[in-house]
């Protein structure tokens, strides 16, 4: 081999030898874990709030990416985030748009900002923050806004999984919150996932359920929490487990508040003082109440004054009594005292009741899937909710003022049916821009269960309390944004859309949900008991049967079953497309198992309530029938028969779907579907009207047996619900 050659065969040889090197650099490069540092302070560290976020924070990091190496304080690595050094900040109330004249209670500032950026091999997300609640938030904010984790369900969470650190090197973040707290009431008077556990420790994982509520509401940047508390608690165990639960929520950066009433009678409500036992006093009834309840460190106290719904107000009756709760609160035992506000308006006075001290906060109150500030609201016998807006105005310039909403309402209206009502997104997304604008210092969402899609609306409410930033520029948010981040499907979204304006335009605009919803009680029993709560049918059905001309009964039911009808069609082809899209993301592999689940649980909702229309229209239709029978006009096998029939038939096709829903149920069945004992005054769960299609199979037996009273197919307890017994012993 000539010299050349040998030259040549040598460099060959060498260019595959540094290709082979090359080669295995990569590919040894590639194998060597991502490695992400949460680097904290000493001092940090120490603090509870700033240590649980840390600690919970990296757990998660580690589940999402299974390749890389989590750390903390490691002060190097691929990725390191680097938390302030901040002491835990004396509170201080937030400067509103304007000088309070009123005390505010404290509360730390939670925004904070996230910068990154590259040097050498290193990314480094540096966090602006000026108290621990800021640190802890941000790092949630992190992973929410910024990496995809989905905080949407106490017990569910979707985690991304990640080969490799996804943002830019170079972004800002920012966040700030648009109430100075947060939070939410849990409604326990219902039978809902976390009544027994708040009430009961001897529950099993009683305590352990609160958590895993609690760390929702961090994860989520929350830092209120409410329940009311029933009158069956056990006076010896319960202060013990509430005063964990406190403990437990300040270490998470959260105040917790109990609601009681002065002396109400319905749904088991605590009282403060026993009205028809008057000695002795009932001031030292009071004291003694207050004692027992601040054996764990409240942050605040909600007082309702009402007897009941629809009942008198205490207000007038025992002003000092009042008074003297008030006083007792804010000075013997430091909390602050927030007024619960009703949505019955007084019929003296002011529509809206206040607190007696200046120094009280009040709650404003809407229900139901009606925001404040729309025209239409028939809530209450109301027209709309508008007057609450007008007190939310003025109270917000005099006291600490919270705004107070559901985000379901049960008893007969949405859950317990079951409708799915996206109303309630629109209602809630406008009502935080209207009171945020406003300058209102709180909002406490009125929670009253998750299931049947009503994590949604809780889980949408906490996002939207805070305004992000990204790189300056404000995020936009809109009714379905948080709906709308489980796909980016551009046509599921448009899907999603169309129903929601459907149901804008047929369940409110139209008043479908004076039909879709069952009727109360109440609503069933002779004048003057027949009180109203939420949307009912303009007439009584036994006046359509038996009194009603045959003008007046066209008059009363053409309309509703043209639009019941047309709205079952139209939204029952919006549920096909949303059925079948769905199924093209599964096989194409577009979609994870979490979200296809989740995605379903919506289409499923939807169809049971575009199937409620159906069997609602037919057994109104079944009515009408019955009419003419009894004017001889049509044979029976012609009339009402066939169609209960067909809304049977309806109703065990919605059967099939609820039934489905169960088997997703996050808390056990048993609990929440099916008979049990309550605390409550409900001797089953929130869910079980819905497991048996209960008020469908009511309104085709009342048509077929011509019942339209209350006793018929009674569901409730009414010696517990009205709670008579409670005027004379606690």
């Amino acid at each position: 081999m000539t010299l050349k050659a040998k030259t040549i065969t040598r460099l060959t040889r060498l260019f595959i030898l540094t290709v082979m090197a090359v080669a295995f650099a990569a590919h040894n490069s590639g194998a060597i874990p991502l490695t992400i540092s949460i680097d904290a302070s000493k001092n940090l560290h120490a603090n509870p709030i700033v240590s649980q976020a840390i600690d919970d924070v990296e757990g998660l990091l580690r589940t999402s990416f299974p390749n890389a190496a989590v750390t903390h304080d490691a002060l190097s690595g691929q990725v390191r985030i680097v938390l302030p050094d901040v002491s835990a900040n004396r509170d201080r109330c937030i400067p509103g748009p304007s000088a309070r004249p009123y005390l505010c209670t404290a509360v730390p500032d939670a925004s904070y900002r996230w910068s990154s950026k590259k040097r050498g091999g290193t990314i480094t997300l540096r966090l602006s923050a000026v108290s621990p609640e800021g640190v802890a938030a941000g790092l949630y904010g992190l992973l929410q806004e910024k990496l995809g984790f989905r905080f949407y369900h106490p017990r569910e969470s979707i985690l991304p999984t990640l080969k490799s650190w996804p943002l830019p090197e170079r972004f800002t973040f920012a966040a700030s919150p648009r109430f100075e707290k947060r939070g939410f009431h849990l409604h326990t008077q219902h039978p809902i996932e976390l009544t027994e556990q708040l009430m009961d420790p001897s529950v099993p994982n009683a305590f352990e359920d609160v958590k895993a509520y609690i760390d929702w509401l961090a994860r989520n940047g929350q830092n209120t929490f409410q329940f009311f508390l029933l009158r069956g608690v056990d006076r010896d165990t319960w202060p013990a487990h509430a005063r964990r639960i406190v403990e437990y929520a300040h270490r998470r950066g959260i105040r917790c508040g109990i609601e009681i009433s002065l002396s109400m009678i319905q749904q088991q409500a605590f009282q403060a003082i026993t009205l028809l036992h008057p000695y002795p006093s009932y001031q030292r009834q009071v004291d003694h109440t207050l004692a027992w309840l601040f054996q764990a460190p409240w942050d605040y106290m909600s007082l309702d004054v009402t007897l009941g719904e629809h009942l008198p107000f205490l207000d007038k009756l025992l002003p000092d009594v009042q008074m003297h709760i008030e006083q007792q609160v804010e000075k013997r035992y430091g909390a602050r005292l927030m007024y619960a506000t009703h949505v019955i308006c007084s019929k003296d006075g002011a529509k809206v009741r206040r607190p007696k001290l200046p120094n009280s906060g009040i709650m404003i109150h809407t229900v139901m899937c009606y925001s404040a500030s729309e025209a239409k609201a028939p809530v209450y016998g109301n027209q709309n909710q508008r007057f609450m807006l007008e007190a939310a105005i003025a109270e917000s310039k005099r006291r600490e003022t919270w705004y107070w909403p559901e985000s379901s309402y049960w008893v007969g209206f949405d859950t317990s049916v079951p409708l799915l009502l996206l109303p309630y997104l629109d209602a809630r997304w406008n009502d935080i821009e209207t009171m945020a604008a406003l300058g209102v210092s709180g909002h406490l969402t009125f929670s009253s269960g998750w299931e049947w899609g009503y994590w949604l609306t809780d889980w949408s409410i906490a996002r939207w309390s805070w305004q992000l930033k990204d790189n300056g520029r404000v995020r936009p948010t809109s009714p379905l944004s948080r709906l709308a981040e489980l796909s980016k499907d551009r046509e599921l979204q448009r899907l999603m859309g169309q129903a929601l304006t459907l149901q804008n335009r047929y369940l409110k605009g139209k008043e479908l949900l004076r039909f879709m919803a069952a009727l109360t009680p109440f609503s069933e029993l002779p004048s003057p008991f027949n009180k109203p709560f939420q949307p009912e049918p303009k007439f009584r059905y036994g006046w359509l049967l038996n009194d009603a001309t045959p003008a007046e009964a066209g008059q009363a039911l053409a309309q509703p079953l043209a639009d019941l009808e047309t709205y079952a069609v139209r939204m029952g082809k919006v549920v096909d497309l949303l059925e079948r899209k769905i199924g093209q993301m599964r096989d194409a592999g577009h979609i994870g198992e979490a979200q296809l689940t989740l995605l379903s649980e919506f289409e499923r909702g939807l169809r049971v309530t575009a199937l409620r229309a159906s069997h609602r229209a037919l057994t109104l239709r079944a009515l009408w029938a019955k009419r003419e029978e009894h004017a001889h006009t049509r044979d029976h096998s012609h009339g009402s028969s066939p169609l209960l029939a067909r809304a049977r038939l309806v109703r065990q096709q919605a059967q099939t779907l609820v039934q489905r829903q169960e088997a997703n149920y996050r808390y056990p069945l048993d609990q929440l579907a099916r008979r049990r004992a309550s605390m409550t005054a409900y001797p089953f769960g929130y869910l079980y009207p819905a497991s048996r299609l209960f008020f469908w199979e009511r309104e085709e037996e009342q048509v077929a047996h011509e019942r339209f009273d209350a006793i018929f197919m009674n569901l409730w307890d009414a010696r517990r619900t009205l709670g008579l017994g409670s005027l004379f012993l606690r």
